[in-house]
């Protein structure tokens, strides 16, 4: 009887063994980068200008130099092999997979088809590319305003848009509210818009540094 239990209790860690065994997939990451290369960021690449700025939110330089910078203070976006001996996905591929999970609001592995790039790879880029984002930047592009960046806002919006005392313009985003709890449809819907909802505000300066 021993031995009959001991078998079954054997064969049922073997058998949770071999499910917990992850299914290795190849994806092609070194054609998914090639891909990535020659519509972005080769000479004659396919989005250039106003286009790149359109899928990235941002200028092309800018976005190299953030590559570049990343790169430097965090290891994570540095190419190395694996332990298969595989080279891993490139600067460009994390930092574009972190980027487009900001500015589309977009899950994980929904990235998966077009860039090759598994989901927790890619949440593990969004999480060191915002982690390093803000030690490196935070100091200088993250910061609150001093009194002379203050006095300057002033005179720049008495001067062209002839409002003393004014910090910066004031934009507002009617965000839909979809999963609103039923008890505060009524708090939240605008008659106008007929769906619960909230307002987001942000105040920046005229050159968006502050």
């Amino acid at each position: 009887m021993a031995e009959q239990t001991y078998n079954v209790v054997c064969n049922n860690a073997a058998a949770s063994s071999q499910q917990r065994t992850r299914r290795y997939i190849y994806r092609n990451r070194e054609e998914a980068n090639q891909h990535l290369v020659q519509n972005n960021f080769a000479e004659n690449a396919t989005y250039q200008g106003y286009y790149f700025r359109r899928l990235f939110r941002m200028l092309k330089g800018l976005f190299e130099r953030i590559v570049e910078d990343v790169t430097r203070e965090c290891s994570f976006f540095q190419q190395r092999y694996d332990a298969r001996g595989t080279l891993g996905f490139t600067p460009l591929q994390k930092c574009t997979v972190a980027l487009r999970q900001l500015a589309y609001d977009i899950p994980p592995d929904a990235l998966d088809e077009s860039f090759r790039m598994s989901g927790r790879i890619a949440r593990d880029s969004l999480h060191f590319f915002c982690e390093t984002v803000i030690q490196f930047y935070g100091s200088k592009y993250l910061r609150k305003p001093t009194r002379n960046d203050i006095l300057q806002l002033q005179a720049h919006h008495a001067s062209v848009h002839g409002f003393p005392g004014m910090l910066g313009s004031l934009d507002c985003l009617h965000w839909a509210w979809k999963n609103c709890p039923t008890t505060y449809h009524g708090q939240f819907t605008r008659g106008d818009h007929g769906h619960p909802m909230v307002i987001l505000e942000a105040v920046a300066s005229q050159d968006m540094w502050i």
